[in-house]
Order: structure tokens, then C-alpha cells, then sequence
């Protein structure tokens, strides 16, 4: 048995929220992005309690059954003209440093796209930063296309945030 094997990919619990919460900021951390920590419990909290009220779906990844999350994937529902319909977007794919080249990004994303085919989803759009090689060869090896376009952003509010 390999260490895949036992990787459980599941819905998150509310026992989760605390690991969800410092999987984010470790994702934001590393982009260099501030965030507060009860921030983070804020929405982790969110999106494991309310899900079909943020309207998104949300998986853990654990090494083995009823260990710690160690990955976390996070998809917003929206309306795609591209699509032609219902459409999700990976808001986030995380994997801890210590848990990575276990393929558990690539399982978590794999159980995004079987979700989005048994449930009528039209597509999956996504970002990845550039230069982030090991997203791009993920991304394209599970079929994914790269647009030629550019993403900008408005912070309603402080604008000291970032």
C-alpha cells in the first residue's frame, strides 16, 4: 500500500475549520499577502457550515482517514457565458509543504471535476500564478486550457489590505 492509497478526500466537518483556516493563511503567506488568522476561521467557518449559502464546495485532504486536513480545495459557484451555463471556479487549491508530491492537489481537483460532471456543471475556470510550474503542468495534464487574459481586482473598502 502507498501513501496515495490512504489519502481520504472528503467534505470538511466543523473539527476542520482551525486546519482550514491555517491552510489558507499558509497559501496567503506565501504569496506575501497578509491576512488575519480570525479572518481566515471566518471564512473557513463559512464555507464548512454554510455551503450551500456561500454557494461553493469545499474538500479536505487528509493522509489517512481521520487524520489532520493537509489540503483544502475551494470552488465558487457562478454563471459563465463561456460555458454557456452553471460553472465553477478553484478560488483555492492548497496543499501544505509537507504533504506535497503525494498527487493530493491532483485528487482533490479530479474530485472536483467528477462532481462538476455528475452535476450538470458546464466548466471549471481557475488561476494560477505565473511561474507556478508545478500548477501549470497539473492543470494542463488534467486537461485544463490556458486564456490569454489578464485577472485584475478591487478590494471594496481599506485599501491599506494588501
Amino acid at each position: 500500500m502507498t501513501q496515495r492509497d490512504t489519502v481520504v478526500i472528503e467534505r470538511p466537518n466543523l473539527e476542520d475549520v482551525e486546519a482550514i483556516a491555517t491552510l489558507f493563511g499558509e497559501d496567503m503567506a506565501s504569496l506575501r499577502i497578509d491576512v488575519a488568522h480570525e479572518d481566515m476561521v471566518e471564512l473557513a467557518r463559512a464555507v464548512v457550515q454554510e455551503p450551500d449559502e456561500v454557494e461553493c464546495e469545499c474538500w479536505v485532504a487528509r493522509v489517512k482517514p481521520g487524520a489532520p486536513a493537509v489540503g483544502v480545495l475551494l470552488a465558487n459557484y457562478n454563471w459563465s457565458l463561456k460555458f454557456a451555463g452553471r460553472a465553477l471556479w478553484i478560488e483555492e487549491l492548497y496543499v501544505t509543504p509537507s504533504a506535497r508530491r503525494l498527487g493530493i492537489g491532483r485528487m482533490l481537483v479530479e474530485c472536483l471535476l467528477d462532481f462538476a460532471e455528475d452535476n450538470e456543471i458546464k466548466g471549471v475556470d481557475l488561476e494560477a500564478y505565473q511561474g507556478n510550474t508545478p500548477a501549470s503542468i497539473l492543470y494542463r495534464s488534467l486537461g485544463f486550457h490556458r486564456l490569454g487574459r489578464e485577472r485584475f481586482y478591487f478590494i471594496v473598502g481599506p485599501r491599506d489590505r494588501f
